[in-house]
């Protein structure tokens, strides 16, 4: 009997470690998951996909550091089996020299080279992206 409830527990055990421990996805960073760097981006041409601005591109290193650090502030986890989002309102491209590190769709959730991402903490808004860029960018309409 002993050893019939001992199999048993190790059994449901071995289930909850397999459907709990194994499907975690961790949560991180932005320049954890994209291995971007602050200091290896030269350039972020921010785009306005409501049609109010032409594309921006930012080269202040003060400012791209800004940015980045904004970025930082916010804890993601990768989101499976998501539906294409429709529409977006920012997208950055963020460069060293002339090479693409990567692309942000700053939709809900976060499309980051082409994965989605849920803002687990931190609050990214449409608001903050405009000020920032406004900020850099004196003609951009939020």
């Amino acid at each position: 009997m002993r050893k019939g409830i001992l199999l048993a527990l190790i059994t449901l055990v071995s289930i909850c470690l397999i459907l709990f421990g194994c499907s975690k996805v961790p949560e991180k960073d932005i320049s954890k998951i994209t291995s971007v760097k602050a200091i290896d981006v030269t350039k972020i041409i921010f785009s306005d996909g409501r049609g109010r601005n032409k594309p921006f591109a930012l080269e202040d290193k003060q400012k791209i550091h800004e940015f980045m650090g904004l970025l930082d502030g916010y804890i993601i986890k990768q989101e499976n089996n998501h539906q294409p989002s429709a529409g977006w309102i920012h997208m950055a491209d963020f460069y060293n020299g002339n090479e693409k590190l990567m692309r942000i769709t700053f939709t809900n959730p976060l499309e980051i080279d082409g994965v989605y991402y849920n803002i687990v903490k931190g609050q990214l808004s449409t608001e903050t992206l405009d000020k920032f860029i406004s900020s850099a960018n004196s003609s951009w309409k939020g």
